[in-house]
Formats: structure tokens, C-alpha cells, sequence
């Protein structure tokens, strides 16, 4: 704090012209306070004010992050109920298909169709193949010319 000399010795130096002295400025100077040098802010005074500010950031921070979850969750839940009524769909297409192949397969069907449409009819009788193996050989053949063709493989020109 200035005292009294200070201030004289400052207005002095300043050279301002002197004031008329009145009841009105002698009163108001009364009522104003004596001027001070301030101090320079102290850190702890500025973070005394940033507290609060960065208190009220986080919450704010956080509560933006939380409707953004919910708004993300909202999402991901349509997406997820659309796809589920794409699989069901999906399901019931596929089990008509599986019951129009079992219609197709039925052979009773099969034979109607056999009969009316392609014409054909039941074997009068069957008769079965002889067993061959597969693993034995079987000799090649022997294929003879014909008459007024060219001879066939395995056939001799002689005669």
C-alpha cells in the first residue's frame, strides 16, 4: 500500500493541473477508496478459478458422452431388430422351399407324372444284371470287319 507522500510525490511528478477544491469533489473523494498497488495473481488464486470451469467441462464431457452411448445403442438395437425380422423371413422362405422339394419328391407324384405326362408305363418284368467286379481285367474283344464297312479297331486286313 501507498501512503499519503507517495501519492503527493506521484500526482507531482505527473504535472496535472490543480483542481478547483469544492464540497462536491472533497466529498466525493472521501467516498472513494485510497488506490493500490494490486499484487500479481498467484497461481493458486488462478486455480481456485479454473476448479470449478474444469469441474463443469468433465461433467459436461461426460454427460456428451453418455447420450452419445445411448444414441449409438439405439442404433445398434434398429439395426439389430431389422435383421432379425430378415432372418425370420428368411426362415420361412426357406421352410416353404424345403416342403415344395419334399412335394416334388414324393414318388407317388413322381410316378403320376411318369404315367400321364411323359407317357411311360411299369416293366411287364425285370431282369437282373450279372455282377461284374471292378477290380478283375477283362480281356480286349476280338471286333471282326463287316461287309461294305471300313474294319473296326482290333481287326486284321488279311483277309
Amino acid at each position: 500500500m501507498s501512503t499519503a507522500a507517495e501519492r503527493a510525490r506521484f500526482v507531482a511528478g505527473a504535472r496535472v493541473a490543480p483542481r478547483e477544491s469544492t464540497t462536491a469533489s472533497i466529498q466525493e473523494d472521501a467516498r472513494r477508496a485510497p488506490l493500490a498497488v494490486v499484487a500479481r495473481r498467484t497461481r493458486r488464486v488462478r486455480r481456485r478459478k479454473l476448479a470449478p470451469l474444469a469441474s463443469a467441462a468433465m461433467v459436461s464431457g461426460s454427460l456428451l458422452f453418455v447420450v452419445v452411448g445411448h444414441a449409438e445403442l439405439a442404433q445398434g438395437q434398429v439395426r439389430l431388430a431389422s435383421l432379425q425380422a430378415e432372418i425370420t423371413s428368411a426362415q420361412l422362405l426357406h421352410q416353404r422351399e424345403v416342403l415344395g422339394l419334399a412335394e416334388l419328391e414324393n414318388p407317388s407324384r413322381i410316378l403320376a407324372v411318369a404315367e400321364g405326362t411323359l407317357h411311360m408305363r411299369s416293366p411287364s418284368q425285370v431282369r437282373q444284371l450279372a455282377h461284374v467286379p471292378l477290380g478283375v481285367k477283362l480281356a480286349a474283344p476280338h471286333v471282326a470287319a463287316s461287309a461294305g464297312r471300313t474294319p473296326a479297331l482290333g481287326a486284321t486286313s488279311g483277309g
